[in-house]
């Protein structure tokens, strides 16, 4: 009975989390169409492209973490799902720490180093005052890239419990109580130190409840009760091929930036920038629910299911992902222009075209990303690894020279023939040959019939945006009259009874 009562609980946690993590997405969604844009008319142009190439580059230091926080969320799962005693957990979670402390070390001494090399990367292309915030706002985002290794450490365990009701909370508290603070705050003091500060100050608050939360609720604490070296071992390779994979998305998420602001200005950066945030968005719409599925899939494979029932988790999953992703494509394809004018006024059109060279390679990979928590869940990373790591180094050679020669529009191209041949072309073998999960059922099931519904919908919107035209009740018009298509058409014909009963649950 107690047992029962547990697994419900879990998939509880799962429902919710998963729930509380696209609600987290709309909020984020709306942090990026209102704060952002505040921001940038509070601090400038000018200073908000400084502000986000420094994002960026200590957003890439961030590497130096080594996936600590990944490392503790699949150890501590898989010590629940083989049902340790907390002991193991606890001892696990003191080494994690003292590794964190290493890593602090470590990365405070690389910024200590990069710190000096602002200067001479940025003197052709900022302005004296322009570098003198650099370094200001390097220091503070530098703490706050220290801190964040720590607070990892703590969510990786507390999510390795299965406790995302709390993480995905706590994560939607933060961001609301952030605005809340730039709001008010930042037009009195209207600079990017002041958007530092808010972030670091919610960074510390943020690891002491998590702390208290991991004490007082879950009654786990840091304790040191011997050193087991097998496990060690094991887990310094899996940690290993998770710092290798962040370097990769690092790269890809931020290397752009830094190169766009060293090569044309930091106003570039500001265009290119919100390309990125508003494909950041359309990713969380995949990973927020894959992000919860880890502790699922590794209780799935310790119950001892088969290659199949992994493909039709996939495909299941994948079926919804690709429902949300595939609306936000055509909505934007449709009416990115209009909205980016709506939303950033002149000078910003170029936005549209980098998003969509991004979010078309993206959404094939990000529909079946829950390969990557079998991937992980089976300690089986080293071939995504190299592959990945081969796929950055021509993301970087295309992004440094095209630059140079077309913009910032060849870094979007980089990365997007990155994602092509890695994630799409070589992996997809990989999981044929060696997970033998077959890529053309999951596809053809992912979009079965919920392809025909978006061709549908975006017709109807592309007629209708023909005709109406004007402000933003008029867009909002448009995108009603689309999402109320859809999903007349996804309830009367493109439902499964997996996905009817996945998004009833």
């Amino acid at each position: 009975m107690l047992m029962l009562r547990e697994l419900e609980m879990e998939k509880k946690q799962v429902k919710i989390g998963a729930i509380l993590s696209y609600i987290l997405i709309i909020l984020n969604s709306a942090y990026g169409l209102i704060i952002t844009p505040f921001i940038l008319g509070e601090i400038g142009p000018s200073e908000y492209g400084v502000y986000k190439t420094i994002g960026s580059l200590t957003a890439t230091i961030m590497v130096l973490d080594l996936g600590i926080g990944g490392t503790l969320q699949r150890y501590t799962a898989k010590f629940k799902a083989e049902e340790e005693d907390r002991n193991k957990i606890e001892n696990f979670l003191f080494m994690g720490i003292m590794q964190a402390i290493g890593l602090s070390l470590i990365i405070g001494f690389v910024c200590a180093n990069v710190f000096f090399t602002i200067e001479p990367i940025y003197s052709s292309s900022f302005t004296n005052n322009e570098l003198i915030r650099a370094k200001q706002l390097f220091i503070l985002l530098s703490i706050n890239v220290i801190l964040h290794v720590f607070e990892n450490v703590i969510q990786g365990v507390i999510s390795g419990l299965n406790q995302f009701i709390f993480t995905n909370g706590l994560k939607l508290c933060s961001l609301v109580i952030r605005g809340l603070l730039l709001f008010l705050i930042l037009p009195v003091m209207n600079n990017s130190i002041t958007v530092a500060c808010i972030t670091l100050i919610i960074e510390l608050i943020i690891i002491i409840i998590e702390l208290l939360y991991l004490y007082l609720r879950l009654n786990i604490m840091a304790k040191f009760y011997y050193f087991d070296k097998t496990l060690f071992s094991e887990s310094f390779k899996y940690t290993l091929m998770l710092f290798i994979q962040s370097i990769v998305s690092q790269v890809n998420s931020n290397l752009d930036n830094v190169v766009v602001g060293a090569v044309i200005g930091a106003e570039a950066v500001a265009i290119y920038s919100f390309g990125l945030l508003i494909f950041n968005m359309f990713q969380q719409l995949s990973t927020s629910l894959s992000s919860v599925m880890l502790p699922t899939v590794i209780n799935t494979i310790h119950s001892g299911a088969n290659d199949t029932q992994l493909e039709n988790l996939v495909i299941k999953v994948g079926r919804i992902q690709f429902m949300l992703m595939g609306a936000a494509l055509s909505g934007f394809l449709i009416l990115g222009q209009e909205f980016i004018s709506l939303w950033l006024g002149d000078g910003f059109q170029d936005v549209w075209i980098i998003t969509l060279i991004l979010m078309f390679p993206a959404i094939w990979e990000l529909s079946q990303n829950v390969c990557l928590t079998i991937l992980r869940a089976n300690n089986m990373l080293k071939f995504r690894t190299i592959i990945l790591l081969i796929t950055t180094i021509v993301n970087f050679i295309i992004t440094i020279i095209g630059t140079q020669l077309f913009g910032y529009f060849a870094a979007a191209f980089g990365t997007a023939i990155s994602i092509i041949i890695g994630s799409l072309v070589i992996m997809n073998i990989y999981y044929y040959k060696v997970l033998k999960l077959n890529p053309f059922r999951m596809f053809k099931n992912i979009l079965d019939k919920t392809l025909i519904c978006l061709i549908i919908s975006s017709i109807v919107l592309a007629i209708v945006n023909y005709y109406i035209y004007g402000g933003w009740i008029a867009f909002c018009i448009k995108v009603l009259i689309f999402c109320l298509t859809y999903s007349i058409l996804l309830l009367a014909y493109g439902f499964n009874k997996d996905s009817k009963g996945l998004i009833l649950k």
